[in-house]
Order: structure tokens, then C-alpha cells, then sequence
């Protein structure tokens, strides 16, 4: 073989890391295409699949999220591969219709509110930087777009500046981020430090996992594609729980801002869920 074949692979892998990017823009562009599909998503309706194992017992539920004026509104459509039955689908669509009415007669200033609050659910993720030091891991393919692996090593001194943002401190993680359109492509999360849920209700244990992935819906624009946890939590402090959770997100389709939609059970045959 001859020296300039040998040498072809490190010419490549000198290539590689020198076109690599700073990892701190990169995240930080990251998050901020983070938040413009977050916000675009409030114009898109789509269909979420629960799944929950608790003592070898599998239950399912479907829910569906429809935009009302801004924010998000979930309902729920069926349990266990089932529509719901009569009377509970009818107190579902009572629910999200009294939700639309509220919604209709809110003041300019009360609808302002409550899309502020619904937009903290993620304006936490803007801290990651800082609590965070932040690498490049290399690349990887996936779904045959390359992506960023960005190495997320906790940083002792972090100071949160918001409650949400706490929790950063007892995780990290990794993150694939693909390279065209610098939106996430998957997450990874371990728990090194147990984190409170609802203050003194709920605990997770550490060494809980939660692993997340996004799917490309439009050009530009990543919704969520499935949140998987496993680990164990304590529940009222004393009794602990093993958390085995999966949520699929599917049924993407883009309605609109501003416009309430009618919304009718399904078939049994959409109803259906797959086994695990």
C-alpha cells in the first residue's frame, strides 16, 4: 500500500477536527432553534402515546394536543388500545370545550400570562451554557443527516437563575445536534444527584435515565418524537417507585394560530397502540 493511502485517514480525521465548531455557539444556536419550534409548535397539532409499566402491568393511553389560542390543550382519547367509553368522552370533549370558552373571554393581559408561563416550561434550557462545560464528542449519522455530539459535564459552581433550571444541577448529558440545521436530534440525560418533584412529593432517585428524540416535521422546523425514563423515584419520601415510562409523539399536522379546533373521539382502529 502505498504512504499516501496510509496517510488518507489522518488527512480526514485533520480535516474533521478542524472543521469543528465551538461548542458553546453551538449549543447556544441550538436553543434558540429550540425555542422557535417550541413556539411554531403552538400552531401544530399532533398525537401522543403513553405507555407506563408498574409491577408487570402495561398501561397505555392516547392523548391528543390541540393549540387554543396559544398555548397547547391536551385531551385524552383513548386507554389501552380503546376508545374511551361513552360518558368519559363526552366529559373529555365538555372539558375542552369549556377550556376554549375560558380561553375566548381571557383579557389581552390574562392571555399574555398564560402563554408566559406555558414559555417557562422551557426558558430554562437557556441556562445550559453556564452550567454546563460544554465539548465536541465527534459525529454520528443518524436517519442519514450528520450530527454533533456535544459532551455536557456538570459544572460545580453553576448558580441557577430559575427553579426549573435547578434541576440542571444534578444531571448531564449529551447531545446530538444535526449539523445542517443545528436543531437537536436526540438528548441524553443521567440523574448523578437525586431531583425533587413538587417539592417534598416525589423524588428521582439517581441514576435514572431519560433519553429524548426529535423528528424532522418540516424544513427547519424538529418536534418532539419520543421521551423514554427509567430509574426509580420515592413518592411521599418512603415509598419507592421504579419509573419505566415511554411517550410517542405522531399524527403532526399544522393548523393554524388562533383558531379553535373541533375535536371528536376515534376509531377502535386508530385507537390501537403497538406492544413495546
Amino acid at each position: 500500500m502505498k504512504v499516501a493511502q496510509l496517510l488518507i485517514p489522518l488527512c480526514l480525521s485533520v480535516r474533521a477536527v478542524a472543521a469543528q465548531p465551538d461548542a458553546v455557539s453551538l449549543v447556544k444556536n441550538s436553543i434558540a432553534n429550540y425555542e422557535h419550534d417550541w413556539r411554531e409548535a403552538e400552531q401544530w397539532r399532533w398525537r401522543a402515546t403513553e405507555t407506563t409499566w408498574s409491577g408487570g402491568v402495561k398501561k397505555v393511553q392516547v392523548s391528543e394536543s390541540i393549540p387554543i389560542l396559544g398555548t397547547p390543550y391536551e385531551k385524552l382519547i383513548s386507554k389501552d388500545g380503546r376508545p374511551l367509553p361513552a360518558e368519559e368522552e363526552e366529559r373529555e370533549q365538555e372539558k375542552y370545550q369549556k377550556a376554549v370558552q375560558r380561553r375566548e373571554k381571557e383579557s389581552p393581559a390574562q392571555r399574555a400570562a398564560r402563554i408566559r408561563n406555558h414559555e417557562q416550561e422551557w426558558a430554562f434550557l437557556n441556562e445550559i451554557p453556564n452550567a454546563y462545560d460544554l465539548s465536541i464528542a465527534g459525529e454520528q449519522t443518524i436517519n442519514e443527516r450528520p450530527a454533533w455530539i456535544v459532551n455536557l459535564t456538570r459544572r460545580p459552581d453553576f448558580s441557577p437563575k430559575s427553579f426549573r433550571a435547578s434541576m440542571l444541577k444534578h444531571i448531564e448529558g449529551k447531545l446530538w445536534i444535526d449539523e445542517k440545521e443545528v436543531r437537536w436530534v436526540k438528548a441524553e440525560a443521567h440523574v448523578l444527584d437525586a431531583i425533587g418533584i413538587g417539592w417534598i412529593l416525589a423524588r428521582v432517585e439517581p441514576g435514572a435515565h431519560i433519553n429524548l428524540s426529535f423528528t424532522r416535521a418540516a424544513e427547519n422546523l424538529w418536534l418532539p418524537e419520543s421521551i423514554n425514563i427509567s430509574g426509580a423515584a420515592k413518592v411521599m419520601m418512603f415509598y419507592r417507585k421504579n419509573l419505566d415510562e415511554e411517550i410517542r409523539y405522531s399524527d403532526y399536522s399544522r393548523v393554524g394560530k388562533d383558531v379553535p379546533q373541533h375535536v371528536t373521539g376515534i376509531s377502535r382502529e386508530r385507537g390501537q397502540t403497538p406492544n413495546r
